[in-house]
């Protein structure tokens, strides 16, 4: 069974799922980010009353993905919250396990007050994937020299 959790209540899973952040998304859209930096950077992320947040999807005891809420994503400050760091291990994608974080980081948002939730890909085949599961297109920009969808949900 999968469980949803904050990273707060797991920061020893943070080397490793770094790792699966570097190895899935940052060394082909952002290779300049390094391990470390990922670290340190999900550090920051050990909360459960304020962003940032991440929260990790685990089956027994090991982590599967994670996903993060944000105030800020690197593009676009007028807008907030961001969804960011969806990540699922590539041995357990196909499983429902991206949509159990993306559900469970609308809560999040949701239950802090806010309406409408923004997430940005690279990948020019997720926004149909996010589409599916009640996302719009809000616009296109670019982060890091590469051309990024930024999608909304209304929650």
């Amino acid at each position: 069974m999968i469980t949803i959790d904050y990273l707060k209540n797991h920061p020893q899973h943070i080397p490793a799922l770094a790792k699966m952040w570097a190895d899935t998304i940052g060394q082909r859209w952002v290779p300049h980010i390094s391990i470390e930096d990922a670290i340190a950077r999900f550090q920051t992320h050990l909360n459960s009353d304020e962003l940032p947040l991440t929260l990790i999807a685990l089956k027994d005891g090991i982590p599967m993905g994670m996903c993060s809420l944000r105030s800020s994503d690197g593009v676009r400050d007028d807008l907030t919250p961001w969804l960011g760091s969806l990540v699922v291990d590539p041995m357990h994608q196909n499983k429902g396990i991206g949509k159990l974080l993306i559900n469970a980081i609308k809560t999040e948002a949701k239950n802090r007050g806010y309406q409408h939730l923004y997430l940005f890909t690279f990948d020019p085949a997720l926004p149909k994937y996010y589409r599916l599961s009640g996302w719009t297109m809000f616009a296109t920009d670019e982060f890091h020299t590469h051309p990024i969808t930024i999608m909304e949900a209304t929650l």
